[in-house]
C-alpha cells in the first residue's frame, strides 16, 4: 500500500473517531445545565467540526489523487 492510499484510510478512520467523540460531546451538551459547561461544550463541538472538515476535504483530495472517485459514499 502506499503512502498517499495508506494516509487515505488513516484520515477515513480519523473522521469515524472524530464524529463519535462529536456525537458525545452533543449528548453532554444536551444534558449541560450550567452556562459556562455549555458554552465550553459548544465551543469544543465547533473546533471538532472544523477539524472533521478538514479531514473531509483532505480525504476527497487524496481520493482524487487515488482515482478512487468510484468508492462508496458512506465514507463522506
Amino acid at each position: 500500500m502506499g503512502q498517499q492510499e495508506q494516509e487515505y484510510y488513516e484520515l477515513i478512520g480519523a473522521i469515524n473517531a472524530i464524529s463519535v467523540l462529536k456525537e458525545e460531546l452533543e449528548l453532554r451538551l444536551e444534558e449541560a445545565r450550567d452556562d459556562c459547561v455549555r458554552e465550553a461544550l459548544d465551543n469544543a463541538i465547533a473546533l471538532v467540526g472544523a477539524q472533521i472538515i478538514e479531514y473531509q476535504h483532505r480525504r476527497n483530495e487524496l481520493r482524487k489523487a487515488l482515482r478512487l472517485e468510484t468508492l462508496n459514499t458512506s465514507e463522506m
